[in-house]
């Protein structure tokens, strides 16, 4: 390293520091005074000798090293250790310039993003977090790959809105900015072929710069009681396969879910039914809006009003008392009132765990009845394919997970103790699909806070 930038003056780091134009303040750190590229190479060599570590949960997936500084007994190259030196130079500067006082403590590791890596919008608001820093090593990275740092600007609940500016990690740069409780940002999926290498982590403070806030909960749409259809029984015999209609066959699905708590069955809907639906199931051309906040979760939905005939038929269906009664002979449950998203998902799109927080203290049985037709084929056998997994709240162990299979229904038992997210459906996967949500709200102790109008 330079060995001049040890003792750089606050003029000379001030001039190589560039306030971006972004909704909070983040900097960018020129870093060649400092480390000359040839150094920086060197640097990112040695960091691809180490030992990484896979990571992933629903916010994120990419590799990781151990902590450089944490880890006292971990072996790390010339290169990393000359590093270390210069950051806690920067660490003084980086305080003066901000006007902060940090404490001893310094969060370093290498992280690498390889195809198909992300790291989802969040705040970075842990423990004692004052400043967090990102150090790029990407020679000639080219925005169309992604593994861009994006910023969002938020709403006045504090909550992600939209991505308003793509920060490429250009080499030998350094990123900064002080941790508060609207700095959403995002490693967006990494597309190229090519690892994507930073060295990241966070200064800390004994002063918490940022106070903990609670966001506004609400259901995403209307609740709907049961209500009485004259042709019903028509109109299920043309939709739904006859084998569903059968006693023995239900029973056997309630003994299976009973058990396990959720269960899955191919074919529901009839060839017929499937036909008439995929028109418009399929479509992009439908009045989709993407649903938030996007801290929380970003997919495609449409107003229940907006629907086509073919689709609407379906939401009706799920709305009747025959439904109703379907789903009790299944479960062994009973229910009150039922709540229907159609939703449309396809490579970008996620929800994190407590991201559905409008079931968050209700007990209900959640349909899910598939629609997929894509380029990329998914496996029960590969993970990143089990799109949508359940867990205990508090745990990072899924209880279960499934595949959105074509024209199957999904039905699972979720208790006010669980969690759910849907795993992030990457670019390069080329999945897609369609699900009509529908989230039965089971009438067993049962609390009843919730105000039920009926809709016609």
């Amino acid at each position: 390293m330079n060995n001049t930038v040890l003792n750089m003056d606050d003029s000379r780091f001030n001039g190589a520091v560039t306030k971006l134009n972004t909704p909070f303040d983040v900097y960018k750190l020129d870093c060649r005074d400092m480390i000359s590229n040839a150094e920086a190479f060197k640097l990112r060599e040695a960091l691809l000798t180490m030992t990484f570590k896979k990571k992933s949960c629903d916010l994120y997936s990419f590799s990781q090293s151990p902590d450089f500084i944490r880890s006292t007994k971990l072996k790390k190259p010339k290169e990393v250790e000359q590093f270390l030196v210069l950051l806690e130079t920067l660490k003084q500067n980086i305080a003066t310039y901000l006007g902060k006082t940090f404490n001893d403590t310094i969060s370093a590791s290498c992280s690498k993003y390889d195809r198909g890596d992300y790291l989802l919008c969040h705040d970075d608001r842990v423990d004692d977090r004052s400043v967090a820093f990102i150090y790029y090593l990407n020679y000639d990275w080219l925005p169309e790959w992604g593994g861009t740092l994006d910023i969002y600007s938020v709403d006045d609940t504090n909550s992600a809105t939209e991505i308003v500016e793509n920060i490429n990690p250009d080499f030998n740069t350094m990123i900064f900015f002080p941790v508060e409780k609207y700095t959403y940002h995002q490693v967006a999926e990494n597309v190229s072929t090519f690892a994507r290498i930073s060295i990241n982590g966070w200064f800390h403070c004994d002063e918490l710069s940022w106070k903990m806030y609670n966001q506004a909960h609400k259901f995403h749409s209307p609740m709907f009681t049961p209500h009485s259809v004259s042709s019903c029984d028509d109109i299920t015999k043309k939709c739904i396969e006859s084998i569903f209609e059968r006693p023995l066959f239900r029973e056997a699905i309630k003994e299976t879910f009973k058990k396990d708590g959720f269960i899955m069955c191919e074919g529901f809907f009839t060839q017929n039914m499937v036909d008439y639906l995929s028109n418009d199931i399929f479509s992009n051309d439908m009045n989709w809006k993407i649903s938030g906040p996007l801290n929380k979760r970003h997919y495609k939905c449409i107003d229940l009003k907006d629907l086509p005939a073919s689709v609407l038929s379906v939401v009706n269906l799920l709305k009747t008392e025959r439904m109703f009664q379907f789903f009790k002979d299944c479960t062994g449950l009973e229910f009150l009132a039922v709540n229907i998203e159609v939703q449309r998902w396809h490579g970008g799109h996620y929800l994190v765990s407590g991201g559905n927080y409008g079931l968050g203290g209700f007990n209900v049985l959640s349909v899910y009845l598939f629609f997929s037709k894509c380029f990329g084929k998914m496996s029960d056998t590969n993970k990143d394919d089990l799109h949508y997994v359940f867990e205990l709240k508090n745990t990072s162990t899924p209880k279960f997970a499934c595949m959105p299979q074509h024209n199957t229904i999904f039905m699972v038992n979720r208790d006010s103790n669980m969690d759910s997210y849907v795993q992030y459906c990457k670019i390069v996967d080329g999945h897609a699909w369609t699900v009509v949500v529908a989230n039965y709200v089971i009438k067993k102790d049962f609390d009843c806070k919730l105000a039920i109008h009926k809709v016609d």
